[in-house]
């Protein structure tokens, strides 16, 4: 049976073997990521691996404490892109450029913000 690059419309098999995998990945991430060294479970710490049966709760802690929010960003725009199909080099570099982008313009419109804030304290304090 040819491959469902999109997911759509799976075959029954597909589904089950994917979830059966799921939590396999799920770990793997988690130890490549190095999540054990925040992971509550003295076993993960221990064997400096992701051991719990679902490596999605360790992963979700590790974004959620140990990342900073622009890292996730790029993380999150990089595995939407991967999704899209874009190399995983490609992806990560692209995803930096697009939220430093953003970044910029929050900055810029951050520092407009303060410049009128601070105009206008002085007119008050004349």
């Amino acid at each position: 049976m040819p491959r469902n690059t999109d997911h759509q419309g799976a075959s029954r098999e597909e589904f089950e073997r994917f979830e059966r995998e799921r939590p396999i990945m799920l770990r793997a991430l988690a130890t490549r990521l190095e999540a054990w060294r925040s992971c509550a479970s003295k076993e993960c710490r221990r064997g400096k691996a992701c051991t719990g049966p679902d490596g999605g709760a360790c992963i979700g802690h590790f974004m959620r404490t140990m990342l900073g929010e622009e890292e996730r960003a790029t993380f999150h725009e990089a595995l939407r892109l991967r999704q899209a199909g874009v190399g995983a080099g490609a992806a990560w570099e692209e995803a930096g450029r697009k939220v430093g982008r953003h970044r910029r313009k929050i900055e810029a419109i951050d520092g407009m913000t303060g410049e009128a804030g601070a105009g206008a304290d002085q007119a008050g304090s004349t």
